[in-house]
């Protein structure tokens, strides 16, 4: 009798180990094809689960040839993968399109100088609260003189986030900028841009009007144009961005290059910016902070008012 109940057992254990299934694999991401260390795997209706190596490399037993494998890493959209009676797999996971700029809301000030010919200025910028899911109205306008004959007035108009997607995303920039030097020349242009913002790559195009004059050289402008620019970010351990930009019309141009920087709420920047005979290299310094209206603020925040 116990030779028979030990028979019975083996032939059951030798059954379930049969149906028992070793699979591994590799879970990469889509875009770039890099192995994601640390991803999650398990077995759907289960707790059996495990992680990737370093490499990206997975191995799990299953017991069900139906079962349903769950792969998942953070910033990634979930697959769900049925192995087909495959015993190894390959996952291509698809970043997540979800973003936060945590850029709504905000009022900034800043104290600005050119070295060159205008010293004292300054720049206040807000933005509103967003809309239409990510869409973002941006506004600034920045004035710097020497108190005597030299000044460039500068507003700027941005709607940001208006198409969104995992790769690109663009925004809408109108800007006006107004420029006395010497008494003897004179700037009065306005740009309509689109900014084309390729992950770390922004393509910069629009069209420029300007009427532009300088007495010194009895020249006189008054045309349509181009922009052209490009801008980029780069990381550790600068951590900063850099844009350049050029527009060009009849007989004259305008050329800009910035770089910004931030540190929590501080911001700063160094602005280089030419047309004609006029160059001003501008450093400015800034502070930002968010508000909040009263519907916004923590329930005892808005009780003790």
């Amino acid at each position: 009798m116990k030779n028979t109940t030990l028979i019975f057992f083996l032939i059951v254990y030798g059954i379930a180990l049969g149906q028992t299934k070793e699979i591994s694999g590799i879970i990469v991401a889509k875009s770039d094809g890099l192995p994601l260390p640390g991803a999650n795997v398990h077995i759907k209706g289960t707790k059996i689960h495990t992680s990737t190596d370093f490499n990206g490399n997975f191995s799990l037993n299953v017991d069900n040839p139906n079962a349903v494998l769950v792969f998942s890493y953070l910033g990634f959209i979930s697959k769900e993968v049925k192995p087909k009676g495959r015993d190894k797999i390959k996952v291509k996971l698809k970043e997540d399109c979800t973003k936060c700029w945590f850029d709504t809301q905000r009022i900034g000030f800043y104290g600005q100088s050119g070295i060159l010919n205008t010293p004292i200025g300054g720049q206040f910028k807000f933005t509103f609260p967003d809309f239409l899911m990510n869409t973002t109205v941006k506004s600034s306008i920045s004035y710097q003189t020497d108190l005597k004959h030299n000044r460039i007035l500068e507003f700027d108009l941005q709607l940001d986030h208006l198409f969104v997607s995992c790769d690109l995303d663009i925004d809408f920039h109108i800007s006006y900028r107004g420029l006395d030097f010497e008494r003897s020349l004179e700037l009065s242009a306005y740009t309509i841009e689109t900014n084309l913002n390729f992950r770390r790559i922004t393509a910069i195009l629009g069209y420029s009007q300007a009427d532009f004059s300088n007495s010194t050289e009895n020249k006189k402008v008054k045309a349509s144009g181009v922009t052209l620019g490009l801008g980029t970010w780069i990381g550790r351990p600068f951590m900063m961005s850099v844009k350049a930009k050029t527009n060009i019309y009849n007989k004259l141009s305008e050329y800009e290059v910035e770089i910004n920087k931030q540190y929590k709420n501080l911001y700063g920047f160094i602005k280089f910016y030419r047309v004609n005979a006029f160059n001003e290299l501008s450093i400015g310094l800034g502070y930002e902070f968010t508000y909040l209206f009263r519907s916004q603020r923590p329930q005892e925040e808005r009780t003790t008012e």
